[in-house]
Protein backbone atom coordinates (compact mmCIF):
# COMPACT_ATOMS: atom_id res chain seq x y z
CA UNK A 1 0.00 0.00 0.00
CA UNK A 2 1.52 3.27 -0.65
CA UNK A 3 1.35 6.61 1.32
CA UNK A 4 -1.92 7.69 -0.25
CA UNK A 5 -3.62 4.27 0.08
CA UNK A 6 -2.44 4.27 3.98
CA UNK A 7 -3.55 7.62 4.58
CA UNK A 8 -6.53 6.72 3.22
CA UNK A 9 -7.05 3.64 5.54
CA UNK A 10 -6.37 5.78 8.33
CA UNK A 11 -9.27 8.65 7.13
CA UNK A 12 -11.55 5.66 7.12
CA UNK A 13 -10.60 4.41 10.79
CA UNK A 14 -10.26 7.59 12.52
CA UNK A 15 -13.65 7.96 11.18
CA UNK A 16 -15.29 4.65 13.40
CA UNK A 17 -13.26 5.17 16.76
CA UNK A 18 -13.98 1.98 18.62
CA UNK A 19 -13.14 2.40 22.31
CA UNK A 20 -14.56 -0.84 23.68
CA UNK A 21 -13.24 -0.89 27.43
CA UNK A 22 -13.68 2.41 28.24
CA UNK A 23 -16.99 2.73 30.52
CA UNK A 24 -20.01 4.46 28.85
CA UNK A 25 -20.59 8.24 30.60
CA UNK A 26 -22.84 8.72 33.07
CA UNK A 27 -26.06 11.64 32.91
CA UNK A 28 -25.08 13.49 35.91
CA UNK A 29 -28.00 13.22 38.68
CA UNK A 30 -30.07 16.07 37.46
CA UNK A 31 -34.17 16.59 37.54
CA UNK A 32 -35.85 17.40 34.06
CA UNK A 33 -39.37 19.02 33.95
CA UNK A 34 -41.89 16.42 32.35
CA UNK A 35 -41.48 19.04 29.15
CA UNK A 36 -37.39 18.99 29.32
CA UNK A 37 -37.35 15.41 29.18
CA UNK A 38 -39.85 14.45 26.27
CA UNK A 39 -37.62 17.21 24.44
CA UNK A 40 -34.44 15.37 25.43
CA UNK A 41 -35.31 11.64 24.61
CA UNK A 42 -35.51 9.65 21.45
CA UNK A 43 -35.77 5.98 20.82
CA UNK A 44 -32.12 4.34 20.16
CA UNK A 45 -33.29 3.36 16.78
CA UNK A 46 -34.90 7.11 16.08
CA UNK A 47 -34.43 8.57 12.47
CA UNK A 48 -33.24 11.65 14.53
CA UNK A 49 -30.35 9.74 15.67
CA UNK A 50 -29.17 9.94 11.92
CA UNK A 51 -30.26 13.60 11.43
CA UNK A 52 -26.74 15.01 12.48
CA UNK A 53 -24.93 18.03 10.91
CA UNK A 54 -22.80 20.78 12.24
CA UNK A 55 -24.38 24.08 10.28
CA UNK A 56 -26.35 26.97 12.16
CA UNK A 57 -30.03 25.44 12.45
CA UNK A 58 -32.52 24.31 14.36
CA UNK A 59 -32.17 21.11 16.07
CA UNK A 60 -34.47 18.86 17.77
CA UNK A 61 -33.56 17.90 21.68
CA UNK A 62 -33.08 20.18 24.97
CA UNK A 63 -31.18 23.27 24.23
CA UNK A 64 -28.51 24.97 26.93
CA UNK A 65 -30.32 28.00 26.38
CA UNK A 66 -33.02 26.64 28.31
CA UNK A 67 -31.75 25.07 30.95
CA UNK A 68 -31.54 26.29 34.54
CA UNK A 69 -27.83 26.62 35.90
CA UNK A 70 -27.90 23.41 37.14
CA UNK A 71 -28.95 21.86 34.44
CA UNK A 72 -26.00 23.27 32.37
CA UNK A 73 -23.63 22.22 35.27
CA UNK A 74 -24.72 18.87 34.53
CA UNK A 75 -24.81 18.91 30.49
CA UNK A 76 -21.29 19.97 30.64
CA UNK A 77 -20.27 17.66 33.36
CA UNK A 78 -21.65 15.05 31.08
CA UNK A 79 -20.05 16.25 27.82
CA UNK A 80 -16.96 16.10 29.77
CA UNK A 81 -17.60 12.84 30.97
CA UNK A 82 -17.17 11.35 27.21
CA UNK A 83 -14.29 13.50 26.33
CA UNK A 84 -10.61 14.34 26.85
CA UNK A 85 -9.25 17.26 28.89
CA UNK A 86 -8.14 18.54 25.59
CA UNK A 87 -11.50 17.55 23.84
CA UNK A 88 -13.63 19.24 26.03
CA UNK A 89 -11.42 22.37 26.41
CA UNK A 90 -11.37 22.21 22.34
CA UNK A 91 -15.09 21.95 22.54
CA UNK A 92 -15.99 24.87 24.32
CA UNK A 93 -13.94 26.98 22.49
CA UNK A 94 -15.64 26.12 19.26
CA UNK A 95 -18.91 27.07 21.35
CA UNK A 96 -17.23 30.51 22.61
CA UNK A 97 -16.30 31.18 18.94
CA UNK A 98 -20.03 32.22 18.02
CA UNK A 99 -19.53 35.31 20.23
CA UNK A 100 -16.74 36.01 18.30
CA UNK A 101 -18.41 35.90 14.75
CA UNK A 102 -21.67 37.25 16.82
CA UNK A 103 -19.22 40.44 16.75
CA UNK A 104 -17.65 40.22 13.32
CA UNK A 105 -21.00 39.79 11.61
CA UNK A 106 -23.03 42.42 13.97
CA UNK A 107 -24.28 44.65 10.66
CA UNK A 108 -25.55 40.96 9.36
CA UNK A 109 -29.62 41.12 9.87
CA UNK A 110 -30.30 38.40 12.50
CA UNK A 111 -26.98 37.64 13.53
CA UNK A 112 -27.58 38.30 17.17
CA UNK A 113 -30.17 35.11 16.97
CA UNK A 114 -27.83 33.30 14.24
CA UNK A 115 -24.80 33.34 16.23
CA UNK A 116 -25.51 32.42 19.91
CA UNK A 117 -22.77 30.41 22.29
CA UNK A 118 -25.83 29.10 23.85
CA UNK A 119 -27.33 27.38 20.78
CA UNK A 120 -26.20 23.79 21.45
CA UNK A 121 -28.53 20.96 22.36
CA UNK A 122 -28.39 17.86 23.97
CA UNK A 123 -30.54 14.39 22.89
CA UNK A 124 -30.28 11.26 24.54
CA UNK A 125 -31.26 7.89 22.46
CA UNK A 126 -32.58 5.34 24.43
CA UNK A 127 -32.41 4.92 28.20
CA UNK A 128 -29.70 4.96 29.64
CA UNK A 129 -28.33 1.46 30.73
CA UNK A 130 -25.49 -1.00 31.27
CA UNK A 131 -27.40 -3.77 29.47
CA UNK A 132 -29.16 -2.17 26.69
CA UNK A 133 -28.00 0.22 23.86
CA UNK A 134 -28.52 3.96 24.08
CA UNK A 135 -26.73 6.74 22.90
CA UNK A 136 -26.44 10.66 23.50
CA UNK A 137 -25.51 13.71 20.98
CA UNK A 138 -24.36 17.37 22.22
CA UNK A 139 -24.29 19.52 19.12
CA UNK A 140 -24.54 22.96 16.87
CA UNK A 141 -22.79 24.87 14.36
CA UNK A 142 -19.51 23.58 14.09
CA UNK A 143 -19.85 20.39 16.78
CA UNK A 144 -21.45 17.62 16.52
CA UNK A 145 -20.25 14.46 19.49
CA UNK A 146 -22.71 11.53 19.29
CA UNK A 147 -21.52 8.33 21.81
CA UNK A 148 -23.30 5.10 21.59
CA UNK A 149 -23.02 2.42 24.41
CA UNK A 150 -23.67 -1.13 24.47
CA UNK A 151 -23.46 -3.48 27.46
CA UNK A 152 -22.35 -0.16 29.54
CA UNK A 153 -19.03 0.39 27.26
CA UNK A 154 -18.45 3.52 25.08
CA UNK A 155 -18.18 1.54 21.81
CA UNK A 156 -18.36 4.18 18.74
CA UNK A 157 -17.96 7.61 19.18
CA UNK A 158 -18.91 8.64 15.60
CA UNK A 159 -20.45 10.59 13.70
CA UNK A 160 -17.68 13.12 15.28
CA UNK A 161 -16.98 16.83 13.79
CA UNK A 162 -15.26 19.99 15.56
CA UNK A 163 -14.50 22.71 13.28
CA UNK A 164 -13.88 26.26 14.16
CA UNK A 165 -14.99 29.56 12.80
CA UNK A 166 -12.83 31.60 12.62
CA UNK A 167 -9.70 29.53 12.16
CA UNK A 168 -7.57 31.87 13.49
CA UNK A 169 -8.69 34.77 15.64
CA UNK A 170 -7.14 37.83 14.44
CA UNK A 171 -8.79 41.07 16.43
CA UNK A 172 -9.76 41.35 19.55
CA UNK A 173 -8.67 40.17 23.39
CA UNK A 174 -8.17 36.46 21.83
CA UNK A 175 -5.90 37.32 18.70
CA UNK A 176 -4.18 34.61 17.88
CA UNK A 177 -6.58 31.94 18.89
CA UNK A 178 -6.73 28.72 16.56
CA UNK A 179 -8.54 26.19 18.34
CA UNK A 180 -7.70 23.26 15.61
CA UNK A 181 -4.18 24.62 15.43
CA UNK A 182 -3.15 21.23 16.23
CA UNK A 183 -4.97 19.40 13.77
CA UNK A 184 -4.23 21.98 11.06
CA UNK A 185 -0.18 21.73 11.24
CA UNK A 186 -0.25 18.24 11.72
CA UNK A 187 -2.37 18.15 8.01
CA UNK A 188 -0.09 20.56 6.50
CA UNK A 189 3.34 18.35 7.82
CA UNK A 190 1.82 15.30 6.60
CA UNK A 191 1.16 17.11 2.99
CA UNK A 192 5.13 18.34 3.30
CA UNK A 193 6.18 15.36 4.16
CA UNK A 194 4.89 13.25 0.99
CA UNK A 195 7.31 13.29 -1.95
CA UNK A 196 6.31 15.26 -4.58
CA UNK A 197 4.75 12.72 -6.72
CA UNK A 198 2.43 11.61 -4.19
CA UNK A 199 1.46 15.28 -3.56
CA UNK A 200 -0.01 15.37 -6.15
CA UNK A 201 -2.02 12.44 -5.91
CA UNK A 202 -3.56 13.39 -1.81
CA UNK A 203 -3.83 16.64 -3.74
CA UNK A 204 -8.08 17.18 -4.32
CA UNK A 205 -7.67 21.22 -4.68
CA UNK A 206 -5.42 23.68 -5.49
CA UNK A 207 -7.50 26.18 -3.70
CA UNK A 208 -9.52 25.22 -0.57
CA UNK A 209 -13.34 24.57 -0.89
CA UNK A 210 -15.34 27.59 0.66
CA UNK A 211 -17.16 25.27 2.19
CA UNK A 212 -16.65 22.19 4.10
CA UNK A 213 -15.77 19.28 1.85
CA UNK A 214 -17.95 16.73 2.91
CA UNK A 215 -21.42 17.07 4.12
CA UNK A 216 -23.92 14.49 5.66
CA UNK A 217 -25.98 13.02 3.75
CA UNK A 218 -23.55 13.89 0.44
CA UNK A 219 -22.08 10.96 -0.81
CA UNK A 220 -18.13 10.69 -0.01
CA UNK A 221 -16.34 11.61 -3.37
CA UNK A 222 -11.95 12.05 -2.45
CA UNK A 223 -10.82 12.33 -5.73
CA UNK A 224 -9.91 9.92 -8.33
CA UNK A 225 -8.20 6.21 -7.24
CA UNK A 226 -4.60 6.06 -6.60
CA UNK A 227 -1.62 4.47 -8.11
CA UNK A 228 -3.36 0.76 -7.75
CA UNK A 229 -6.75 1.90 -8.87
CA UNK A 230 -8.47 2.09 -5.37
CA UNK A 231 -10.81 4.98 -4.61
CA UNK A 232 -10.10 6.59 -1.02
Amino acid sequence: MNRVGMFCLLVLVSASVLQAHEPAPRIPAETLDDQQREAASFAFDSDERLNWHFIPRERLGLPIKQMSLAQRRAAYALLRSGLSHAGYLKATTIMSLEGILRELEKDRPGNEERRDPEKYWLSVFGTPSTTEPWGWRFEGHHLSLNFSSVAGLTVATTPLFLGANPAEVRTGPHAGQRVLAAEEDLARGLMLSLAEADRKIALLAAEAPEEVFTVPGKPIDLGGPDAAGRTC
